[in-house]
């Protein structure tokens, strides 16, 4: 798409059920359907009039209407190709003028500096053009003052005033685009340049880790397993202003926490969009693998460009260079030393929490995990389950600006969280909260047993540090017990601008017990109830809030025992549900948001879905979830990328959007709310990304980030 994603180099394009019950590891290769035409959206208009209009340097306005089609993806390949061919990317074209990115901004949240992030995919009649918006060039009070000149081959073809994408009608398969700002009349630094695409993904090359067997004294000894491609979590790893890909391999025997038996190590690479592997780190036989075990953070935690992994290790972690970890309490431990008891689980020997470098993958510092596991019984069962349950995340908390990340340990009894700040080459813990501390909140609503197989950030209230959405209750940035609903243990949640008229955000919510609401959606700042589905008995396992149709106003919410679609400002039933309650995505032209299930996106509007994309050849993740490898605005313009794993886990597919919009939004990724939730969607139960404002049908202007890029 871009030629730094290409070549590596500087000059590249940002790339993007119950609580007991088993979920194995990755479903294998699916039966993949034909790729179905997408609907039409609302195209931009090219008009000088319109929003999203372009002024065409030299020649008349090219046309905007129907879909764009794209080979291999939408209505058959290219010319020459079979259906089905995989496309190469194209070749290396360097730039002559290609910064990293710009720095700007004067606000709290230090966030990272990327690249124009152009990407150009080849369509009918022409190329389509997509680039990044910085978050501190928006200008929500005169959004004439700013605009982007395109550049093909080195010449101006246009300047883009409402939007940042464009379709080329005189461009083609050889063509070369650059961008540059115009703020206030002053023209900026150029781009990367962007080569095109002949396809609608870019394809990264895997190197799939060697499979082995279960040793003697597991349950199952001489178990095969094999390596499937699993969750992923975007960084700048290098410092270029392009995002490397973190990626998780799990063994065919990962386990699910209720499970028993040996797994085979859980190990996590990185990789540029090349397909050059970075590093590889090997957790160790002291880790299970499995969807609750392996939480890694990935953000730039130091503010030096360069990204950083956080995770848990043990005894037996090795890192990038093949050299067990050897820092803090991992300097004098036994690493021959196999901590598996006769069920396969890992409950005795020393637990770590590591830093690594993103860009080296060697080890930066180690200390003990806080919590330790005590007694197992007191986590809520007698054989581990409920004690190796897991979450993370990175959230903005102290007054630095700079982001810290959390650990979580334990949600259906006792409910534990460490914040660390990783600074100066020093781990240091900012607090801890324990639920055997505070059990309840102010209101007696309890803190024990609240939380979710998810963990979800954003800013209750009027400091700018940010509080951590922990299921059922909630943190303050300070690590003091904010408030909870005492709605008990729930699966899925999502918080974003759900009800745009009303002031704040709100926090959306399915239950599994069965004896509380199925459902509630929840102020943030106090936790009062704002609507509620009755008590209906059963496990709501899944459930998705977003603004999906935009005849309703604001966001929509169903879940998997209501049967049916509920507006969330009313709770009024509007219809039948979507056929998937899984994943959402920013896809086609109108700011409605689309649903992403398996390895295909949805169109829903007015009770009718229609089908956008069929990915041939790639798969989902998590067994029955079927959720992507991520989900991210990871280059182009605002709207999202969707990551899949090839079946054959040889490579990821990088999907991106050539639909023209009229809308003109800020990259994702300088959302504080939007970026943080990002680096939590590897969690567990994975779930969506939601910005800290509304997008949705009659949405109004975005809020300027209060952010700063160094």
């Amino acid at each position: 798409m871009v030629a730094a994603w290409v070549s590596g180099a500087a000059l590249a394009m940002a790339c993007g059920h119950s609580g007991d019950e088993g979920r194995g590891p990755n479903a294998g290769p699916e039966s993949m359907g034909p790729g179905n035409p997408g609907a039409a959206g609302t195209a931009a208009s090219d008009g000088s009039g319109d929003p999203g209009a372009v002024v065409p340097m030299g020649g008349t306005a090219p046309s905007t209407e129907g879909t764009p089609v794209i080979g291999g993806v939408n209505g058959g390949p290219p010319t020459g190709m079979s259906p089905g061919e995989d496309v190469e990317t194209p070749p290396v074209v360097p730039a002559t003028d290609a910064p990293v990115g710009v720095t700007g901004g004067d606000g709290f949240y230090q966030m990272e500096r990327l690249s124009r992030g152009v990407v150009a995919v080849q369509v009918n009649g022409g190329n389509y053009v997509g680039w990044r918006m910085y978050g501190f060039e928006y200008d929500a009070t005169n959004p004439e003052n700013v605009s982007y000149r395109l550049y093909r081959d080195g010449t101006q073809i246009a300047d883009v005033t409402g939007s940042t994408n464009y379709r080329d009608t005189g461009g083609n398969a050889a063509s070369i685009y650059t961008v540059r700002p115009v703020i206030g009349g002053v023209e900026g630094p150029t781009s990367e340049t962007a080569p095109v695409l002949p396809q609608q993904f870019l394809r990264v090359p895997l190197q799939i880790p060697p499979g082995g067997t279960s040793p003697a004294g597991c349950p199952t000894p001489n178990e095969a397993y094999t390596y499937s491609a699993n969750d992923g979590s975007p960084g700048d790893a290098d410092g270029d202003g392009v995002y490397e890909l973190f990626l998780k391999w799990d063994p065919s025997n990962a386990k699910d926490n209720s499970q028993d038996g040996c797994t085979g190590n859980a190990i996590i690479d990185a990789y540029k969009v090349d397909g050059t592997r970075l590093w590889r780190i090997d957790l160790g036989p002291n880790i299970r693998a499995g969807a609750h075990y392996t939480q890694f953070v990935v953000y730039d935690f130091d503010g030096d460009g360069k990204a950083e992994m956080a995770v848990k290790t043990a005894p037996g972690t090795k890192d990038a260079s093949g050299q067990f970890l050897h820092l803090g309490p991992a300097a004098n431990d036994d690493d021959s030393q196999n901590y598996r008891n006769a069920t396969g689980r890992v409950l005795a020997g020393p637990e770590y929490l590591t830093v690594f470098s993103g860009e080296t993958g060697a080890e930066l510092a180690t200390v003990n995990f806080d919590q330790a596991r005590g007694n197992v019984n007191s986590w809520g069962d007698n054989y581990g389950n409920r004690l190796d349950r897991f979450l993370s995340s990175a959230a903005y908390l102290d007054g630095t600006g700079l982001p810290s990340f959390v650990m979580a340990r334990g949600y259906y009894t006792r409910t534990t969280l460490s914040a660390w700040n990783w600074r100066d080459g020093q781990l240091t813990q900012l607090w801890k909260f324990d639920s055997n501390v505070t059990p309840a909140d102010a209101a007696g609503r309890s803190y024990t047993g609240q939380g979710a197989h998810s963990m979800t950030i954003a800013n209750a209230d009027d400091d700018p540090g940010q509080e951590i959405m922990y299921g059922a209750m909630e943190i303050d940035n300070t690590g003091v017990g904010l408030c909870s609903t005492g709605y008990d243990h729930g699966d899925a949640q999502h918080v974003g601008d759900f009800i745009p008229e009303r002031p704040g955000l709100e926090f959306f919510m399915c239950n599994e017990d069965g004896v509380h609401p199925a459902y509630h959606v929840r102020d943030i700042r106090t936790c009062g109830i704002i609507v509620e589905s009755p008590i209906n008995g059963a496990d709501t396992g899944r459930c998705v809030a977003g603004d999906i149709d935009p005849s309703s106003p604001g966001a929509e919410m169903w879940a998997s025992s209501t049967g049916g679609l509920f507006a969330a400002p009313t709770n009024v039933r509007l219809g039948n549900a979507p056929g998937s309650t899984n994943f959402l995505v920013w896809w086609d032209a109108d700011e409605s948001r689309e649903l992403e299930d398996s390895n295909r996106i949805d169109k829903f509007a007015n009770g009718t879905t229609t089908r956008l994309l069929t990915a041939n050849g790639v798969t989902s993740n998590n067994g029955t979830k079927s959720t992507p490898t991520l989900t991210a605005d990871l280059y182009g313009d605002w709207r999202e990328e969707v990551v899949w794993r090839e079946s054959d886990n040889t490579a990821l597919r990088i999907y991106t959007t050539t639909d023209l919009t009229a809308r003109r939004i800020y990259t994702l990724m300088h959302d504080p709310q939007y970026r943080m939730q990002v680096t939590a969607e590897q969690t567990a139960y994975n779930q969506p990304p939601h910005p800290g404002f509304h997008i949705g049908n009659g949405m109004a202007a975005p809020p300027s980030p209060n952010i700063q890029i160094r």
